[in-house]
């Protein structure tokens, strides 16, 4: 118990320092020092700084994925993922988006796994290559594949779909990089995060009884 709850406070000391002063810009002494360690105790958990940062990268994956499957997001082929964003409602839609803004803006894992890789992205390829991931493309490249699928369906309006998902995820972006680590301004970011959706609907979404 004892050598996990080290490993768990070195993660902890890691993670808060590399949100501040970037990856390259944290020693495995500064990580030791912010949990009472030696240099050399440290290695008997954590063979380098890199093996620390991959186990954080995997508690960042485990952390999202389990949000994901807590609030029953859609996941899996894109045709099924399709089918549950085109048939469910407009406040299903707002309670998904909700679920995957919230994990962003609230969760101090996450807000400050987001905080490192802004940091870093400008000094370390692979930093800029994992918050593209997260946060730009990778985002960017989901919304277009659900919104070609959605519009070949007849859910959503023919428009283009990269277009299309940049309207909706730009604005989504923003608001999180708004309220990030604000939680006295929840209410508010929530209310402009549903004036946004409800304006995307209005514009791209058929409803179900013009859906053929």
């Amino acid at each position: 118990m004892e050598k996990r709850d080290t490993r768990q406070k070195i993660l902890e000391a890691a993670l808060g320092l590399f949100s501040v002063h970037g990856y390259d810009g944290v020693s495995v002494r500064d990580i030791a020092g912010a949990v009472g360690i030696k240099d050399s105790s440290l290695y008997k958990h954590y063979k380098s700084k890199q093996e620390i940062f991959a186990t954080l990268l995997d508690e960042m994956n485990r952390r999202f994925e389990e949000t994901a499957a807590f609030y029953r997001l859609p996941q899996g082929e894109i045709g099924h993922v399709t089918k549950q964003y085109g048939e469910n409602d407009l406040g299903w839609l707002k309670k998904a988006v909700d679920a995957i803004f919230l994990f962003f803006v609230s969760d101090p894992y996450a807000t400050k796994f987001m905080h490192l890789l802004m940091i870093e992205q400008f000094k370390n390829n692979d930093a800029a290559k994992l918050f593209s991931e997260w946060f730009i493309e990778g985002a960017l490249s989901f919304q277009t594949a659900l919104f070609d699928e959605m519009m070949k369906e007849g859910y959503f309006r023919g428009a283009d779909p990269r277009a299309a998902a940049t309207q909706f995820y730009g604005p989504v972006l923003l608001l999180v990089l708004m309220y990030d680590s604000k939680p006295e301004k929840q209410e508010e970011a929530l209310r402009l995060l549903h004036a946004h959706i409800e304006e995307f609907a209005g514009n791209y979404h058929i409803s179900h009884g013009e859906h053929k």
